[in-house]
């Protein structure tokens, strides 16, 4: 067994065990002098994951068998077993608490374990009768949890938490109990419901992604609605709710294909969850016509570049510009989102011009000479080409290799 647990002696401490199918992941969970009230707790509060566990093997492809988890209340009661495991969780003595550090715990490891094979959204997935999957992108603390609640009774429940899309758009389901804060006074102490019990709709062995959604709320809205969004807009709005994104290969050209699934991008904008029943579910339904209005888009894959130290950082007309490395980049709709050293920055329409002919070294004048060319003429335009420049070379996105004697500016 993966990761098998070590010790030679019998162990003493009271002994309980579950296998969770998770995040494309299975854990063989041991409960090592866990009391009985709290095992019992967490068997029910994970149900569904332990049936998940049960019926079929990781949808990640990397485990044979499921890899052991070890939780206990204290390093102590691991060591008088005689067990040795980094993946574990210490829930300490207060039995109330213990389900949400669980949680948390399993959450954070499974993330670690997929890392660099998936994309990762914190996102709430809501599902249809067929496993079509809508995942509702939103930051901590505006919802998420809430809208799960809501939605996913009529509907189906993925997760209140993380939306695991694989590279064929195969959502492998995270069934966790629901986290619900109880104390506004203590935002980062949760109590754990069971989907069960909350009377969430079933939970798809093999759920698909319908499309990504970027939750907008407006108290003032009337009517919610959904609209389209720009791709480049949606990407800046998503790429801090990914987990390990720049891990991935490619990453903003997978998250990219994955907003544009459905016809999105798509934003929803609403007043109340409750008001959102009919259009999630009409977003979990195929419709041709809206599929086929997703935008187009480019990709620029990493480029290393080794390149000579900047003579100065401050870009004047005789200055010679070039591309730095980066990291990834998308164009789309004349705007680019570019990870440089796992940054993201939005190039402008300007900027982009800018970026995508320098990818040799170009003097000034012949950059400013083709922008004019392509955007028109400006009676600022020297200007305005030489402010964008210095953005670009600020953000670390172009570097200056020479400066031009002024006769040979001049001249040109």
């Amino acid at each position: 067994m993966v990761g098998a647990l070590a010790g030679a002696e019998p162990v003493a401490a009271e002994v309980d065990d579950f296998v969770l199918g998770i995040l494309g992941l299975r854990w063989h969970v041991r409960l090592i002098g866990v009391p009985a009230p709290v095992a019992q707790s967490l068997r029910h509060l994970w149900q569904r994951a332990i049936v998940l566990g049960e019926r079929a093997p990781s949808a990640s492809g990397h485990d044979e068998e499921p890899r052991d988890y070890l939780i206990a209340p204290t390093d102590a009661v691991l060591e008088e077993a005689g067990l040795t495991i980094d993946e574990r969780c210490l829930i300490g003595t207060d039995a109330q608490a213990a389900p949400y550090t669980v949680s948390r715990a399993l959450t954070l490891a499974s993330i670690l374990r997929r890392r660099g094979e998936a994309l990762m959204l914190h996102a709430v997935g809501v599902c249809g009768p067929d496993g079509r999957t809508v995942a509702l992108v939103a930051p901590s603390g505006t919802g998420k949890t809430t809208a799960a609640g809501v939605l996913c009774r009529p509907l189906g429940y993925v997760t209140d938490e993380t939306v695991v899309i694989e590279a064929d758009d195969r959502i492998s389901p995270y069934p966790k109990p629901l986290s619900i804060i109880t104390d506004t006074a203590r935002p980062h102490s949760k109590d754990e419901s069971s989907p069960d019990d909350l009377g969430l709709g079933p939970t798809p062995e093999e759920p698909t992604l319908a499309g990504i959604v970027v939750m907008r709320r407006d108290p003032d809205l009337q009517e919610p609605e959904f609209e389209l969004v720009p791709l480049v807009e949606a990407l800046l709005a998503t790429i801090p709710e990914t987990s390990a994104l720049p891990a991935l290969p490619d990453p903003l050209a997978r998250l990219s294909r994955a907003l544009c699934t459905g016809g999105g991008p798509f934003a929803l904008r609403y007043a109340e969850i409750t008001d959102c029943v009919d259009l999630v579910d009409s977003l979990t339904r195929p419709d041709a016509e809206r599929e086929a209005t997703s935008p187009e888009w480019e990709h620029h894959p990493k480029s290393v570049r080794e390149l000579p130290e900047a003579p100065t950082q401050v870009v004047t007309w005789e200055s010679v510009l070039t591309r730095c490395g980066w990291d990834d980049a998308v164009t789309s709709e004349g705007e680019t989102v570019i990870l440089h050293d796992y940054v993201p920055s939005r190039l402008s329409r300007l900027g982009t011009n800018l970026w995508l002919r320098a990818d040799e070294p170009t003097p000034v004048a012949t950059l400013h000479d083709a922008i004019v060319a392509d955007m028109g003429e400006h009676p600022r335009s020297q200007a305005l080409v030489l402010d964008g420049l210095q953005v670009l070379v600020d953000a670390g996105v172009l570097r200056i290799v020479a400066v031009l004697d002024r006769d040979v500016t001049a001249d040109a």
